[in-house]
């Protein structure tokens, strides 16, 4: 298990991630700093608890809002046609995706 130390409204927060998870966590956590910065820049102060909640309504209702657009029928991609995987990168990804699926499957199967 990974631990990575992320920095959101001046604290530092000690978060433990999966192996090779920490770039993806950092990511968040820079997107939650922006979201704050907004949220900071348009109210007066504020207790970092009430910040927090506005962040997680805030980013809530824009999941709400994606969750909705997909119920709207999109049209059915064109998929391409079977074959290989060319690109090792993606090929490397979708295995290492695999994996994890696996993991996880033999967590949930064991009593």
């Amino acid at each position: 298990m990974a631990r990575v130390e992320i920095t959101l409204n001046n604290r530092v927060y000690p978060i433990a991630c999966e192996d090779g998870q920490e770039g993806r966590v950092r990511d968040v956590a820079a997107f939650l700093e922006e979201r704050i910065r907004e949220i900071q820049g348009s109210v007066r102060s504020v207790t970092d608890m009430h910040l927090m909640v506005m962040v997680g309504l805030m980013l809530g209702d824009e999941l709400l809002d994606l969750r909705d657009e997909k119920r709207v029928p999109a049209p059915l991609p064109v998929a391409p046609p079977p074959g290989p995987l060319e690109d090792p990168a993606l090929a490397a990804r979708l295995q290492k995706l695999a994996d994890r699926i696996e993991a996880i499957a033999a967590r949930v199967e064991t009593p």
